[in-house]
């Protein structure tokens, strides 16, 4: 190795040494070459030749402009470089990953080499029923705890609130095109919501059983509308994506990876999930459609996306297993030392 290369940038040291050559190590190999890399700062300052001290990247030998580094900064800098790699190589995977279609809000896009086609599937009917569901749910998370006890004045005040805006929507429900079953399903939900807010301010109080009964009653015509909503999504899913599979063709749908954002509670049997794993005959998230989770930013969705992408080929390549990392890498340890270890056996000492 020239002197020019011991002194180089680490990641220009490791990338043709290191990470190169695990890709294509078993686990225990590596573990082989990182204590390997360990000792060479030992052997760098127990005496050894000139030219042996060359050959050690200058930021393996604990000598940075003119300091030592401890052991622990050594593995640090090597770990900053792996996560370094791994980032990049993530961007890159998240960009090959075409076509895609993410379902983020209330619409999908279609992104493929130059084309980028968005299309809105949540239309006003879904939004109409959604807002009449929402009364009979914003009186129960309202009075849910303050049950058998006497109203306060800001309860009473949103009360009011509450009942002055639904008797302004109820008349504006007969001008948006309802069919007469549905529109009267919707008048009877507020009818029914306005006298059990009445009640609840007549008596100045709410029991609890009052308050799940109400509830109940009412969870038939709420279930009917959300059965509804859906149905009006998904019919414009699937005729967007029939027409974007007829515009890729059947090759490049075959590659299709989707990637849907959405929050933590609808992430199991998520609408958009349901529609795709089985348009693209997948049982599970992880290969074929992406999951992700928390702030609705195509960005960090992207992110995600070039996470599973590179850790199912770190799958294949180490484990036979492509979605080996899609679960915790130290899942199977925990388990056998749990079998062994049964939590809370542990014998604590008498006092």
């Amino acid at each position: 190795m020239t002197e020019k290369a011991a002194k180089g940038d680490l990641a220009q040291v490791l990338k043709p040494s290191i990470f190169t050559v695990a890709r294509r190590l078993p686990a225990s190999a590596l573990a082989l070459l990182l204590l390997l890399t360990l000792a060479l700062p030992a052997k760098a300052q127990m005496g050894s030749t000139l030219e042996a001290k060359k050959d050690v990247p200058s930021a393996l030998t604990g000598q940075v402009s003119g300091q030592g580094e401890s052991p622990s900064d050594i593995l640090s800098t090597l770990n900053h470089e792996f996560r370094s790699v791994y980032q990049r190589e993530k961007e890159r995977s998240s960009k090959e990953a075409k076509p895609l279609i993410i379902c983020i809000g209330d619409h999908m896009v279609l992104i493929d080499e130059s084309v980028r086609e968005q299309v809105n599937f949540i239309p006003p009917k879904y939004t109409q029923l959604k807002v009449v569901d929402h009364v009979p749910l914003v009186l129960f998370v309202l009075l849910n705890s303050k049950c058998d006890m006497p109203l306060d004045d800001q309860t009473r005040e949103e009360l009011d609130k509450i009942k002055q805006l639904v008797a302004r929507a109820r008349p504006a429900m007969a001008t948006l095109g309802l069919d007469g079953p549905t529109l009267a399903r919707q008048h009877q939900l507020l009818d029914l919501s306005v006298s059990f807010l009445e009640q609840v301010q007549k008596q100045g109080k709410v029991s609890k059983k009052q308050l799940v009964t109400f509830c109940r009653d009412l969870e038939p015509m709420i279930m009917k509308n959300v059965d509804q909503a859906v149905a009006s999504q998904l019919e414009i899913m699937d005729k967007t994506t029939s027409g974007w599979r007829e515009k890729l063709g059947p090759e490049r749908f075959k590659k299709l990876t989707v990637l849907i954002v959405s929050s933590h509670m609808p992430r199991e049997r998520h609408t958009c999930f349901q529609y795709f794993s089985r348009a693209l005959h997948v049982k599970r998230e992880g290969l074929k459609i992406v999951y992700s989770e928390g702030p609705e930013e195509e960005k960090a969705a992207l992110d995600l996306l070039g996470t599973h992408v590179l850790d199912a080929t770190i799958g294949e390549t180490f484990f036979k297993e492509k979605l080996r990392m899609h679960r915790d890498l130290l899942s199977d340890g925990a388990a056998r030392y749990l079998n062994a270890h049964p939590p809370l056996s542990h014998q604590t000492k008498a006092q």
